[in-house]
């Protein structure tokens, strides 16, 4: 009866903290896609206009078999034009994993990105709304100029 009841702890001790781990990533979320500039540009380490030079595969070579190659996002290189916040050089470097947008950046395309520092210190998009293409961010740019322009 011990080994049954320990059996139950340690599944409702697993299930609360996959509960716990996902409320965290739906805040962290609801931060990124909120319309809210300030909270976006808070949270961001880099906020920067980018043309993308260099689209690289992101492998998982722990899901990965003989034969079958699984990708768990992309990593772009692109070149930084307006930089609003953080110190890029002459080239960047950042990854948007499908698991928080299924949606690929074009090469050639610029784009308005907001990038987080992920747990390796390397620049992460946390989703699709992280990178706006250009001509879809007349507006946001605007806000934004008008935003940094306050200090």
């Amino acid at each position: 009866m011990s080994h049954r009841l320990f059996k139950w702890k340690s599944l409702w001790v697993f299930a609360l903290v996959l509960v716990a781990i996902q409320v965290f990533a739906w805040q962290e979320q609801m931060a990124e896609s909120s319309t809210n500039l300030e909270v976006r540009f808070g949270a961001a380490a880099v906020v920067a206009q980018v043309e993308v030079i260099g689209i690289h595969r992101d492998v998982d070579s722990a899901l990965s078999e003989p034969g079958v190659t699984a990708i768990s996002g992309y990593v772009y290189s692109a070149v930084p034009g307006q930089v609003w916040k953080g110190i890029v050089a002459d080239q960047i470097t950042f990854r948007l994993g499908l698991e928080y947008c299924d949606k690929k950046l074009e090469k050639g395309e610029r784009y308005l990105i907001f990038a987080r520092l992920d747990s390796y210190g390397r620049l992460q998009l946390q989703s699709c709304d992280s990178a706006v293409v250009e001509s879809e961010a007349e507006a946001l740019l605007a806000e934004l100029n008008e935003f940094s322009s306050q200090g």
